[in-house]
């Protein structure tokens, strides 16, 4: 229903606008009338259309030291490929010296801001400028005196 009356608006907010663009066009002395409404729509669908799928560079590896529960840290290191695949590598820091490595598939998130790596155990990804930030097994950010060290930063090719 929300998304029928967003989908009205905008259009009729396009129409408008549209109109008012070709009116002025045609005529310079013509007087715009007030485009208050049009002007909201088309920001609306905008921000709609902005993301981190659609607006940065996030194409590349990521590589991080996250907290471990029974080791000093688990070195981790995220590639996401343009085509949707993924590689993601971990070493468990003071453990072992094994390259635990997985290969897949990753998606989008509707809203187009975090990315689920389908693995053996399905890791989650906010997407920000330069890093990748994990998330719960809820999809939400970590919050705490840890929750700086979730971060995987953006290696420079």
């Amino acid at each position: 229903m929300l998304k029928q009356s967003l989908t009205k608006n905008l259009a009729k907010g396009l129409a408008v606008m549209a109109a008012i663009l070709l009116v002025a066009g045609c005529d310079k002395a013509a007087k715009q009338t007030d485009n208050s409404e049009p002007s909201q729509n088309v920001t609306q669908l905008a921000d709609a259309t902005h993301n981190a799928r659609t607006s940065l560079d996030w194409a590349g590896t990521y590589q991080g030291m996250l907290p471990c529960a029974d080791c000093e840290a688990i070195n981790t290191k995220v590639t996401l490929n343009t085509d949707g695949s993924y590689q993601l590598e971990r070493v468990y820091v003071g453990k072992s010296a094994q390259v635990f490595t997985e290969q897949g598939i990753f998606n989008w998130s509707d809203i187009g801001s975090t990315v689920l790596l389908e693995a053996e155990q399905p890791v989650q990804f906010f997407v920000a400028e330069n890093q990748l930030f994990m998330l719960d097994k809820q999809g939400k950010r970590i919050e705490g005196d840890l929750a700086a060290r979730y971060r995987l930063q953006k290696l420079t090719e």
